[in-house]
């Protein structure tokens, strides 16, 4: 039986830190067993979490919160647009056009809905959809499905979204970083009990279909976050690999 699998807490960024703590709140409900203790480190999350939304809330009056908002808005849209194409496609009188909305259809279902993602989880999948559509394999069908022209423009806003993003979280870090610090070192011992928990029930044989479905779920987010750490650990070794060293 799977258990929950590993993430490096410290190497996360404080957007990438919120949205884990809140995909596990999200998750957690019904899930582990009512009894003293439990309740008790259930409670005790809780509390926490609530401090944790405090200090990590950015001013909503930013300018550059608004311009992040206004970047996902725009990559959301084409998205949806390149989504409703494919949907028209199917209905094409035209065989191999239909052919091809298939195709790209199921790529596309293999990502879900963007709109309900959160914006570390959206920015990942877009990666992946974008190198998909960008296979040569799949070049044919974006020209009958009428995606040529758009592919590039959704590429282009998922990179400003991306500068944005990474501008504001240090923004956010000069702001709050001394605060959110503090509550995540009582977050994260809290976090570790709390899958430690779950992972103990499963190893005793004591697992529940709510456990089971929380495993493969939280693994898939965690997986997200240890893709991202995995690439910017690379680009960190490959900076300084690139480093000349003085003679």
């Amino acid at each position: 039986m799977n258990t929950v699998n590993h993430v490096s807490l410290t190497d996360l960024r404080n957007s990438e830190y919120f949205n884990l703590i809140f995909d596990l709140k999200s998750l957690l409900p019904g899930v582990i067993p009512s009894n003293t203790k439990t309740d008790e480190v259930l409670a005790d999350f809780e509390e926490l979490y609530t401090e944790l939304d405090t200090v990590s809330n950015v001013d909503q009056g930013s300018i550059l919160t608004e311009k992040v908002q206004a970047a996902d808005t725009d990559r959301g849209n084409t998205w949806k647009a390149m989504d409703l194409m494919i949907d028209a496609h199917l209905l094409s009188p035209i065989p191999e056009e239909v052919e091809s909305a298939k195709v790209l259809r199921r790529v596309f279902d293999v990502y879900g809905d963007f709109r309900r993602k959160t914006y570390v989880a959206e920015s990942g999948d877009a990666k992946n959809l974008i190198q998909d559509l960008e296979k040569q394999k799949n070049e044919e069908h974006v020209k009958r499905v009428k995606l040529s022209p758009w592919v590039p423009i959704y590429k282009t806003q998922q990179s400003s979204f991306e500068a944005l993003q990474n501008e504001r979280d240090v923004e956010s870090g000069y702001k709050s970083s001394g605060n959110v610090k503090a509550v995540r070192l009582k977050m994260d011992p809290l976090y570790r009990e709390i899958i430690n928990l779950v992972n103990s029930f499963i190893s005793i044989g004591m697992a529940t279909p709510e456990m089971e479905n929380f495993v493969i779920v939280m693994n898939e987010k965690i997986k997200r976050y240890n893709d991202l750490l995995a690439i910017r650990q690379g680009r960190n070794e490959k900076e300084v690999d690139s480093v000349v060293p003085e003679s």
